[in-house]
């Protein structure tokens, strides 16, 4: 990474690519691009019919676009390619006419693109290159929400389950719990495989083999090629214990020719079947997709390292797709940390608020982590930052549904977008802030319809009058979205705090993203939170903290035994053991044993009997027993004297030691007074 002539560091959300390219001096450059791999501009004359005259934010030294194509939006005309673009007076060549009927139209806005992915769009912008060039020497560290999109929108690869004979129905019967306990007619969704097999095998409880495992005949691995499945799952029952015949099965697959294979075992070697099996399944439902999109990238690039649902690097070569599910959010809790510890904050509630969601977490001196993540109806065993999502973005879709206000969870995305946007979309929380006065369209990196916004809240006047004969407030209106926003973003902070023992009013708030800052004090006020913290570029913190996270790897063994004074020298062979296996798997990114260190050794301890654990650092035994008492006082109020501590299990992180001190996005606190620029009508506090 280090020997790269640019570092750029990339989160790509629903919405927004963003972007920052750090130089040689520790100095930050930023860029925001569409992310469906577009730039956004306004017509403003048209000169001819191949010519333009436009105006755009797109901070191009030269012409690099030469050969993107155009397209104006909501406009009928064959697509055709940028010939010359004069950057001095703005003005746009076409290769091809367009229509005579388009050039009599003015203010038109347009899109062009270069065909490739937002992360390379982005590259080639901070690295000034055109299309027919190949990218200089470039280090990208990326977060995306590729995978998770994928999981929500069931747009996953064909996927196989293999599975211990008699337990075909495992995922559809999962915990039994319902998520709708009062609803009678119950619709529980389709498992992700679209083919399950059983396999005839059986290992016990201890390990043992009761029953030799039968490999799957060629005619049915055959049916499966046939079908399009080359991504498989396998989950069998105990291999915890004896990983020998998921490891058989495996090797007996990769040698038929399935490309993408997720041994349960591989992924985590944990006891509980189900989650195991959800996890192996997730793992193979997205990996050929994300595969496909990081290999598109990393041929155009020197480096490429992934962002983790942890907060820590990976290389794509050890890149497994259930890590990545919350990694542009985890790029934003580690962003919101560095720069609240160098502001004198120690304890925040992260609130990122971007396009699609909101995602708000809990940091105090390190974030929240928890081992069970949830994505939508998918359940992952896998290391992650605790970050609660809510459908409430910049982009959330406002509307009437005949009886109530609603905001989201639909989302316009990218394309359209808003209806500022001018490309089609609906009414969103961008526009209600828009037409409140609480956004400045001068401010924008693309072109802002307000027409397009006022004509969508006409719209939703007329049909809430033919609902209810009854004229409505159009400020009130407007405001009503606000408030059924700003309430369920609040309701998610408090299941990060409140829910967990820790009171909100005692940590500032660190508002970023898109729009983050134009929700963080009325948000702060429903919690009685007394400090909010807007970061510089706030509206890039994700990629801020991406591009300050490290290679990181996480190892755990399973111990289930009680904790006693006489433990010592068993936990320290056991923390021994897989801190070699996590100092292994850096050294295999190419680390050398000297640049790695231990982060972090814990202990995931509970009472016998319980099945929740909680997180103790590694100390000695009374330290430990204590450390437990008081959380577990603080979560559940009271603690059993006479119960015994059972280890679960134990943990290790280890990563890259830093080996400079990276320049801060924001080097301290200023305080001065700035010459208003313009003035503009803004609803604030129930008044104009």
């Amino acid at each position: 990474m280090s020997k790269s002539k640019f570092k750029i560091s990339i989160n790509t959300g629903d919405t927004f690519t963003d972007t920052i390219r750090q130089d040689e001096h520790g100095s930050f450059f930023y860029q925001k691009v569409l992310s469906n791999g577009s730039l956004r501009g306004k017509i403003i004359k048209f000169l001819d019919s191949k010519t333009l005259q436009i105006t755009e934010n797109w901070r191009l030294k030269k012409d690099v676009i030469k050969g993107y194509s155009f397209q104006i939006l909501q406009q009928e005309h064959p697509i055709t390619k940028i010939t010359e673009y004069d950057i001095e007076n703005q003005i746009l060549s076409l290769h091809q006419s367009l229509p005579s009927s388009i050039l009599k139209k003015e203010g038109l806005n347009f899109s062009i693109t270069a065909h490739e992915e937002a992360p390379l769009l982005a590259a080639r912008l901070m690295t000034q290159t055109c299309i027919d060039q190949k990218l200089p020497s470039v280090a990208i560290k990326l977060g995306s929400t590729k995978g998770t999109n994928a999981l929500l929108e069931k747009r996953g690869t064909r996927t196989a389950f293999f599975v211990t004979k008699g337990f075909r129905d495992l995922l559809q019967i999962g915990t039994q719990q319902r998520p709708d306990i009062f609803a009678l007619n119950i619709q529980k969704s389709k498992p992700l495989p679209d083919e399950i097999i059983e396999i005839n095998e059986r290992i016990s409880a201890k390990g043992e083999v009761l029953m030799p495992l039968t490999l799957p005949d060629d005619a049915l691995l055959n049916s499966l090629k046939s079908a399009g499945i080359d991504s498989v799952a396998i989950a069998l029952l105990n291999a915890y214990k004896n990983p020998q015949h998921e490891q058989i099965l495996s090797k007996h697959l990769q040698e038929k020719g399935f490309k993408y294979i997720s041994v349960s075992t591989e992924l985590s070697a944990l006891m509980k079947f189900l989650p195991r099996a959800q996890t192996s399944v997730v793992d193979a439902y997205l990996a050929p997709i994300l595969h496909h999109y990081l290999q598109n990238i990393s041929e155009s690039v020197e480096s490429l390292q992934v962002m983790s649902s942890a907060g820590s690097l990976v290389s794509v070569a050890s890149f497994r797709a259930k890590d990545s599910l919350l990694s542009g959010p985890a790029g934003g809790v580690m962003g919101a940390g560095n720069i609240a510890e160098a502001s004198g904050y120690s304890q925040i509630i992260g609130f990122d608020m971007g396009g699609t969601s909101t995602d708000v977490a809990r940091y105090a001196s390190k974030p929240d982590y928890h081992h069970d993540l949830q994505v939508g109806d998918a359940h992952v065993f896998s290391p992650a930052i605790h970050i609660e999502t809510v459908a409430a973005g910049g982009g959330s879709f406002c509307y009437f549904d005949g009886f109530q206000l609603c905001v989201g969870p639909e989302s316009a995305g990218a394309f359209p977008g808003p209806a500022c946007y001018g490309a089609g979309g609906g009414l969103t929380i961008t526009d209600i802030n828009l037409l409140l006065g609480r956004l400045d369209d001068t401010q924008f990196g693309i072109p802002i319809d307000k027409e397009a916004s006022l004509k969508k809240l006409d719209e939703l006047l007329q049909k809430m009058y033919q609902a209810t004969s009854k004229k409505s407030n159009s400020t009130e209106i407007l405001t009503g979205f606000l408030q059924i926003a700003n309430e369920r973003m609040a309701s998610a902070i408090q299941k990060i705090s409140l829910y967990r023992g820790y009171n909100p009013s005692e940590y500032a708030l660190v508002g970023f993203g898109g729009a983050g800052g134009l929700h963080a004090c009325q948000v702060a006020q429903k919690l009685n939170i007394q400090t909010v913290l807007i970061p510089k570029e706030a509206g890039l913190l994700s990629a801020y903290g991406i591009s300050q996270a490290k290679l990181e790897r996480f190892a755990e063994k399973q111990i289930l035994r009680h904790l006693t004074e006489e433990d010592d020298s068993f936990l320290e062979k056991a923390f021994k053991e897989i801190s070699q296996k996590a100092k292994n798997q850096l050294m295999d990114d190419g680390l050398e044993a000297s640049q790695i260190e231990i982060r972090e050794e814990l202990l995931l301890l509970r009472l016998t009997g319980q099945e929740s654990t909680l997180e103790i650092q590694k100390a000695n035994y009374q330290t430990m027993k204590m450390d437990f008492k008081q959380q577990y006082e603080k979560i559940y109020g009271y603690y059993p004297e006479k119960r015994k501590i059972e280890i679960a299990s134990i943990q290790v992180w280890v990563r890259e030691k830093s080996s400079i001190e990276i320049k801060n996005i924001q080097q301290s606190i200023s305080h001065y007074n700035p010459t208003p620029h313009h003035y503009q009508d803004a609803f604030v506090d129930e008044a104009w």
